[in-house]
């Protein structure tokens, strides 16, 4: 019986000192992992910091229209605004109809200085840097593509005649045209 009670005895030994292993293991490996998510939380802060420093500043109620270098600042409140009516799909296929005031993009590229008709392509871009890109053609195709304001007194594109309103941009604060 001595033998069975020491031997239970040494295993049992064993058996704490390899739990009391593992629980200091873990608390080591818990430790690096906090250590590696706050130095990747403290990365993504930098990198915030930085890309949102390095953005272009547009002034309030104003829209930036680009051209290669050529940059041109349009004050949306200089632009006259007509009746915008249509209708629109979402991704679900669900109609909304839109009926409000707005401007034919073509007509906002031209308030800056540009030829609408040199477009190649046309890319509208939000405040949070959600864009869309319109062909020349679309661009300039009567009653296609408008930004038209919103309640809050910001711009939002519309497209009409997609199949599925992805190029819906909300907060329009800048154009850019690539030119033929």
């Amino acid at each position: 019986m001595v033998f069975w009670e020491a031997s239970c005895s040494d295993g049992c030994k064993k058996s704490n000192q390899l739990k009391k292993e593992r629980t200091k293991n873990m608390k080591k490996s818990s430790k690096i992992i906090i250590v590696i998510i706050a130095v990747l939380l403290a990365l993504t802060a930098v990198l915030a910091i930085v890309h949102f420093s390095s953005r272009e500043q547009i002034p309030e109620g104003a829209l930036l229209v680009s051209c290669g270098d050529e940059k041109e600042y349009v004050d949306l409140k200089s632009l006259d605004t007509v009746p915008v009516q249509g209708t629109v799909v979402n991704g679900k296929g669900e109609e909304s109809e839109i009926d409000t005031q707005g401007v034919s993009l073509a007509d906002v590229i031209e308030k800056a200085g540009f030829d609408p008709d040199n477009a190649a392509a046309v890319k509208v871009t939000a405040d949070d840097e959600f864009s869309a890109e319109l062909t020349g053609g679309e661009v300039n195709e009567a009653g296609k593509a408008y930004l038209v304001c919103e309640d809050d007194g910001s711009m939002r594109l519309v497209v009409f005649g997609d199949s599925n309103a992805k190029r819906n941009v909300r907060n329009v604060v800048s154009v850019d045209i690539t030119v033929k």
